[in-house]
């Protein structure tokens, strides 16, 4: 009877060992791998690529530029669009008047020197969905305060699925100082100048939407980017919300992704080695390579936020001292208030859409 325990635990025990999967991530050797991104959308202008290659993390430093490769676009029609280096590492689409089709199939074509040819799945260039409106919306909680740009989408009936993308810029203004009325002397000093500064919102999710229902609905306060309020805000800022309709295909590369940005902790989670875009080496398919190939139809909207949307207190950024005398309490208190073009990045334009 004894035996016919020891039997069974043993045959358990075998059960058991054969359930567990070995996770094997490889982390540690995730250098010197490939990465190409760039997106083709249905709007002319400047369609930018970059190609580089990766560090080992232990190194510390940024993914390695790479020079003198050769890039096209291929159409359906086996017609080529090729690429000019701009940069080290990026490539620009040489039509900047080109549009891409609707329902068109395109592929990307690369040609790394002594490494290598490369080639992304194809991709069909989907019709646009256009926005309905972006806004802003302040979220109150507690005694703090988030600033959401929202959107609403009519999203159409389509029973291969709807996928969106959102990426949103953000413009902010700053005025210098009017020195001419500070020291009363209009001859001395020049009028005030006022600056724009543009900078993308990098948000550690990428703002997602997928959906295959069969009936047309609309998509109300879709949350396209939270931003914690600064002292950017105290004058007016302006917000270009770019809508992307993607691939189911470019959905899950984003999906996974923003797992990767968000891990829950657990054994479950995707490892970072393991999210692949849809390039390949033409020639040995098994090499590893990151990024994605994306083509997109593309929508923009824009909004517009000033202090009176915030419920809780922005202090002037550039208020004086008035402590201190009245040349110490503008430029040597703060050079960027007296004159904004100390800012980095400053453009004396304005916006378009401002």
């Amino acid at each position: 009877m004894n035996s016919l325990k020891q039997y069974t635990w043993f045959l358990l025990l075998l059960l058991c060992s054969g359930c567990i999967k070995e996770l094997n991530f490889e982390l540690g050797k995730q250098d010197d791998l490939l990465v190409v991104y760039g997106i083709l959308t249905d709007q002319p202008g400047k369609h930018l690529f970059r190609v580089t290659r990766t560090n080992a993390f232990e190194r510390q430093v940024d993914s390695e530029p790479i020079s003198g490769a050769t890039l096209m676009v291929v159409d359906s029609k086996a017609q080529q669009y090729p690429f000019v280096e701009l940069s080290p590492g990026s490539y620009l689409f040489k039509d900047t008047l080109f549009q891409a089709s609707a329902g068109e199939r395109y592929y990307l074509e690369i040609d790394v020197p002594n490494q290598g040819r490369y080639r992304s799945d194809i991709e069909v260039m989907p019709t646009p969905v256009p926005m309905d409106s972006a806004y802003p919306r302040v979220k109150v909680k507690d005694f703090d305060q988030t600033l959401q740009v929202m959107a609403d989408v009519q999203i159409p009936s389509d029973p291969t699925g709807i996928y969106l993308r959102w990426d949103v810029t953000r413009v902010w203004r700053r005025t210098s100082i009017n020195l001419q009325l500070l020291f009363n002397d209009f001859f001395r000093y020049p009028p005030p100048a006022t600056c724009y500064m543009t900078e993308s919102i990098q948000p550690n999710t990428v703002q997602l939407f997928g959906s295959r229902r069969r009936d047309a609905f609309k998509l109300r306060e879709q949350v396209v980017a939270n931003i914690e309020p600064d002292y950017k805000f105290f004058e007016r800022n302006a917000f270009a919300v770019v809508q992307y309709r993607i691939s189911e295909k470019a959905y899950e590369y984003w999906n996974n992704l923003n797992k990767i940005g968000n891990p829950a902790g657990t054994i479950f989670d995707v490892p970072p080695a393991s999210v692949r875009g849809n390039i390949y080496n033409v020639d040995n398919p098994k090499e590893r390579i990151l990024g994605y190939f994306e083509v997109a139809a593309v929508d923009t909207s824009y909004t517009y936020t000033d202090l009176s949307i915030f419920r809780y207190y922005i202090a002037d950024p550039c208020s004086r001292d008035f402590s201190k005398r009245i040349w110490e309490s503008t430029y040597f208190f703060d050079p960027e208030c007296t004159y904004c073009t100390n800012i980095k990045g400053h453009s004396l334009k304005v916006p378009k859409f401002w």
